[in-house]
């Protein structure tokens, strides 16, 4: 693989795109009867009147982020940004240790809220 792993390429290309799946946590929590779905790994957010809006407002999110750091090819680098290990063929999120002492919103809603973490698989491209 020339790329070594990295997520290169054009979205819309679909001739050479693969995809890696890496596996990230979801914290979902409720506030002020609005739903929040965050995803401290990526530090995106999704919120909504209910689960399910919440849920779909983070696929868009997510969706719009890989588009965008995909269109100026920053995706490695945002991630490595935020503490994910790309080396190789191998792509790690970063630990809950790195995130509790790096990311203030993850700290903030560890200590303030009641919340339900789920493991959610999301597939990155990268060219072949």
């Amino acid at each position: 693989m020339k790329n070594k792993g990295r997520f290169l390429g054009n979205l819309l290309s679909k001739k050479n795109r693969k995809q890696i799946e890496v596996n990230v946590d979801l914290i979902e929590y409720l506030e002020d009867d609005i739903f929040f779905v965050f995803s401290p790994a990526l530090d995106l957010i999704g919120y909504g009147k209910t689960h399910s809006e919440a849920r779909q407002s983070w696929e868009t999110v997510l969706e719009e982020y890989v588009s965008y750091t995909m269109n100026k090819n920053t995706l490695v680098k945002d991630l490595e940004s935020r503490g994910w290990s790309v080396k190789g063929n191998r792509v790690e999120s970063p630990s809950l240790t790195w995130m509790l002492k790096n990311n203030a919103d993850l700290s903030n809603v560890y200590n303030k809220y009641d919340f339900s973490k789920r493991r959610h698989p999301v597939s990155l491209p990268i060219s072949a």
